[in-house]
């Protein structure tokens, strides 16, 4: 059940963040354990590390705030939070972090929490991973699509694949004893994954930005409210929307920033089934105390102390807000920025209080958030043990990154869990692999 060498082999199927860590400690630990293990890293593409290379604009958002592991758990992760406990524990944020630093890597922590190197440039980070990967003896292969997995009459799995050539597509096939896949959210691998026996939970978008044809938006793309409260109705739970704070920014095609990206991430499964339509409320000033009334009466205070002021004037209060979208939401209740506070009717002005504190806008479809493709669904985390990240019906079967039910807000979430996933089964495959036959 060994290689042609006679040593027993791991194949990892993806090339990315999860899939490089799982191999580089899978050989790695095999090594301190004393025992021999090859490791094979299959990429269909020519280059390793895409979504490393483009993730923070070309900077590599490589994980969040070190110093917060359990926040972390808590605030960035719709689905997992509970069975990240355990892998946290062993390979988090800290551990992370000091692993980088170990391979030469200097992170530094901005303001909002989000770790970077500090030469700005994810080559750094792909850098050490492949000079990682090299010192431990793992070979990578590239330009090879793999276009099945299953398991051979011997036992072993067999993984079909294409490899692109200059001269052509050759087909072949990889044995190995032990198979980690990480290959990002692909259907293919969901195939895979349910052929050897496991649930799918269905995969469906998740961090994306909302599209919105209102004329109140238009011409306000690049402005910014540092701290909004935004929601959408929750089929499941009428009574309870979903909901997010945090700064909001306006788009050409609608509205997007954290505050947004956040609610399409642990609201992921109800916009899917809602076909991305829906009513968003947005709380431009969650700060004021109770709500609309709050709000009434602070604008009341206002057109008794400005009344002679315009409205939309300069010098007149915008509550926190961008004076533009203060006069867009202002003429959005029917009244001219050039009105006299003086001169607007309470009615009209509790108008103005409502789209200031719960402003609807139909939600006409979702967009893309920059080049980040994140996925809420995959392989249900029920089927595989979390402490080792091995399937539980299939041993010697392991899974690492998106391909699981895993996923994370913006802000290094994403990659902080394939970090740890890929550790983890990278570390069981080489402990797996040390036993004596037939244990």
């Amino acid at each position: 059940m060994c290689s042609a060498s006679g040593t027993p082999r791991l194949v990892v199927v993806g090339g990315g963040a999860a899939g490089f860590m799982g191999a580089i400690e899978a050989a790695r630990g095999a090594k301190e354990l004393g025992s021999q293990l090859e490791v094979v890293v299959l990429e269909a593409t020519s280059k390793c590390c895409s979504k490393v290379k483009i993730s923070g604009g070309g900077r590599c958002n490589v994980m969040h705030d070190e110093r917060k592991p359990l926040n972390i758990i808590t605030n960035g992760y719709p689905r997992g939070q509970k069975q990240l406990l355990g892998p946290f524990t062993r390979f988090g944020p800290p551990e992370t972090a000091a692993w980088f630093r170990k391979e030469g890597v200097t992170l530094k922590t901005e303001e909002d929490g989000r770790m970077f190197p500090t030469t700005d440039n994810s080559q750094t980070i792909i850098d050490a991973l492949e000079g990682a990967a090299s010192r431990a003896g793992v070979r990578i292969r590239t330009n090879v699509r793999v276009e099945s997995v299953g398991k051979g009459p011997d036992g072993r799995f067999r993984v079909a694949t294409k490899e692109r050539k200059k001269e052509g597509s050759g087909d072949g096939a990889v044995d190995c004893d032990y198979l980690l896949l990480a290959p990002g959210s692909s259907r293919l691998a969901y195939a895979w994954a349910s052929q050897l026996g496991h649930v799918l939970e269905d995969p469906v978008p998740s961090l994306f930005t909302f599209n919105i044809e209102d004329a109140m938006l238009m011409g306000l793309a690049g402005l910014s409210v540092q701290e909004a409260e935004v929601s959408v109705p929750n089929p499941a739970k009428p009574k309870s929307p979903l909901k997010q704070k945090g700064p909001v920014l306006i788009t050409h095609t609608g509205v997007s920033g954290p505050a947004i990206l956040r609610l399409s991430a642990f609201g992921a499964r109800a916009l899917h089934e809602s076909g991305y339509k829906t009513r968003l409320k947005i709380n431009w000033a969650p700060e004021l105390p109770r709500g609309v009334e709050g709000a009434m009466e602070q604008i009341l205070s206002a057109k008794s102390s400005e009344a002679a002021k315009l409205i939309g004037g300069s010098n007149g209060p915008t509550f926190g807000l961008p004076r533009r979208l203060w006069n867009a939401i202002v003429e959005r209740c029917g009244i001219s920025a050039d009105a006299k506070w003086g001169e607007v009717k309470n009615a009209d002005l509790r108008k103005v209080a409502m789209n200031l504190c719960a402003c609807e806008l139909e939600v006409s479809g979702k967009g893309t958030f920059k080049d980040e493709f994140v996925t809420a669904g995959g392989v249900a985390l029920k089927g595989i043990d979390m402490k080792l990240m091995q399937s539980k019906s299939v041993p010697g079967l392991f899974f690492a990154g998106e391909i699981v039910d895993i996923d994370g807000i913006t802000g290094g979430y994403n990659f902080q869990s394939a970090w740890t996933t890929g550790w983890t089964a990278g570390r069981s495959a080489a402990a797996l692999s040390a036993q004596p036959r037939g244990t």
